[in-house]
């Protein structure tokens, strides 16, 4: 992956990353919360970070049912930039948890009730957050999932 780190008001660029959601999420009868706060400016790639962002957002929207939340929130926490996108969906099989970053991997569950899901989704998201030098985590149970990605 090619990076190009500039000067980002991370905050900003993010609530403009989630408003390009908003109508999808409209449309699927979904409540978009945002909770960012000011984190300042930091040294990030601009676009890989919407990349990032983007596809966590587009998978929560994706297994969120109808009258359910996808939540972005953004915060520094211990001289650190983290990132995290929560959902109200099914939540992920424990059995399937070890395998979300593999590439072509779909979780059993989805397989028939969302089939327009090529497993390389995560697997990018993993290989860009790792190539910025951050981390990613998912937590999950039956009321959602969690990813949570922390630079820093």
């Amino acid at each position: 992956f090619t990076l190009r780190p500039e000067p980002v008001d991370v905050a900003a660029h993010l609530r403009e990353v989630v408003a390009s959601f908003e109508e999808r999420a409209r449309r699927a009868g979904v409540r978009l919360a945002v909770e960012v706060d000011d984190v300042g400016i930091i040294e990030i790639d601009p676009d890989r970070l919407a990349q990032i962002v983007g596809n966590l957002l587009e998978n929560a929207l994706r297994y969120t049912p109808e009258a359910g939340s996808v939540r972005l929130s953004v915060r520094a926490e211990d001289g650190s930039l983290v990132v995290a996108v929560a959902d109200s969906g099914p939540g992920i099989d424990p059995e399937d948890l070890p395998r979300v970053f593999d590439r072509f991997y779909v979780a059993q569950t989805y397989r028939g009730v969302r089939p327009e899901g090529s497993g390389l989704g995560l697997s990018i998201v993993q290989r860009l957050v790792t190539a910025m030098g951050g981390t990613i985590a998912v937590t999950s149970n039956d009321r959602g999932t969690t990813f949570t990605v922390t630079f820093g």
